[in-house]
């Protein structure tokens, strides 16, 4: 049922841009609107229902799962355009998604469809399924909540392993074991382990640095649950906390604050980062907080929309359903940084913490 109502959704969004039918061809969009994992297949989305094209490998599990008509094929683009041609010849303007869509699957697929009638039109659309999938239903929003349960005790469990000696990288590896263990699917992404000056640098990857005493510990990590992903980030400091880190742990903790306050249906994105970054610059840091406020989270790690004040995400309005992070932090080149990222679902009155970890600072003995 719940593959019916999200193609009942496409199918307005369509309507609203004047378009007969949407060409699906990425793994992530085919599974939110099929609940079938495909490495190759399309979706053809159109006004009166929908087709799910498939090769050999996929046709006996898809016509047990699928929720629309599958059809067989070897040649994606000659079938679609034999099935426009006789069981869709209402379509007129068929939509691609421009993000996703490969040039040369365009190519091919304008020269199909120039076979079947000059009056078909293209029409490049930005990933319209993306905007649909950031209003999650019950169903993603309990996935969601049981990832960042999951997540949290991953975090949990690296303070646990956080001795003297250890490795980032070994951190990193014992995590993806625990959560394998406990029934992941994988990771969300590579974890951000970093020790000492290391957490400096937003995007760090796990190394080889040794831990020691009075490192701080900068730990951004997420999983994936059935198919969606948790994401958070704290610091800890080992044996002790450096003063001048522990200053901008409390500004990174207080601007958070000032975001989350903000965050119910209605705030408008470009509102809610600027009230964090304004924190920060007028305690004399703002040139050190070098990224966005946050993103969504869901089937992918990045989603749709992007936390930050500029266009075209500042005008845009929170909207109940919407699971976004709110991740604000300080980076003092070759010294240190903080931090702090929590994952929050946007509810009628406001939101839920889906992170359920202390943001203060914890010193590992």
């Amino acid at each position: 049922m719940k593959y019916e109502q999200r193609l009942k959704k496409l199918q307005r969004l369509l309507k609203e841009k004047k378009c007969d039918a949407l060409y699906v061809d990425d793994a992530v969009n085919l599974f939110y609107l099929t609940g079938i994992q495909l490495s190759a297949g399309v979706l053809l989305a159109h006004a009166k229902g929908a087709f799910l094209l498939v090769d050999g490998r996929y046709i006996e599990m898809c016509k047990k799962l699928s929720p629309f008509p599958v059809i067989l094929t070897n040649q994606f683009m000659k079938s679609l355009a034999e099935l426009i041609s006789n069981e869709c010849k209402f379509i007129s303007r068929l939509a691609f998604n421009s993000e996703n869509t490969s040039y040369k699957s365009y190519l091919l697929l304008e020269k199909c469809l120039a076979e079947i009638s000059s009056k078909l039109e293209l029409v490049a659309l930005d990933n319209p399924v993306k905007q649909l999938r950031s209003i999650k239903d019950k169903n993603e929003i309990a996935l969601l909540r049981d990832a960042a349960a999951l997540g949290s005790k991953g975090f949990d469990y690296a303070c646990q392993c956080l001795k003297e000696g250890i490795t980032e990288v070994e951190v990193a590896s014992e995590l993806e074991i625990f959560w394998k263990r406990l029934g992941s699917k994988g990771l969300a992404f590579d974890p951000i382990i970093a020790f000492g000056s290391n957490s400096s640098m937003p995007h760090y990857r796990a190394g080889d640095a040794k831990l020691k005493k009075g490192d701080t510990v900068l730990i951004d990590i997420g999983v994936n649950f059935e198919h969606y992903n948790s994401d958070m980030t704290r610091v800890v400091y080992f044996k002790k906390a450096d003063p001048k880190i522990l200053e901008i742990h409390e500004i990174v903790e207080k601007a958070q604050a000032k975001a989350l306050a903000l965050c119910r249906p209605g705030v408008l994105i470009g509102d809610i980062d600027r009230a964090a970054r304004e924190f920060i610059q007028k305690k004399g840091f703002g040139e050190y907080f070098n990224h966005g406020l946050g993103h969504g989270v869901g089937l992918e790690i990045h989603e749709w929309p992007v936390i930050k004040n500029i266009d075209p995400w500042k005008e845009i309005p929170l909207e109940e359903g919407m699971v976004i992070t709110i991740e604000p932090g300080i980076y003092l080149p070759n010294h240190g940084g903080v931090r702090i990222e929590n994952t929050v679902v946007i509810t009628k009155e406001g939101y839920e913490d889906f992170t359920k970890r202390n943001t203060k600072p914890v010193v590992i003995n």
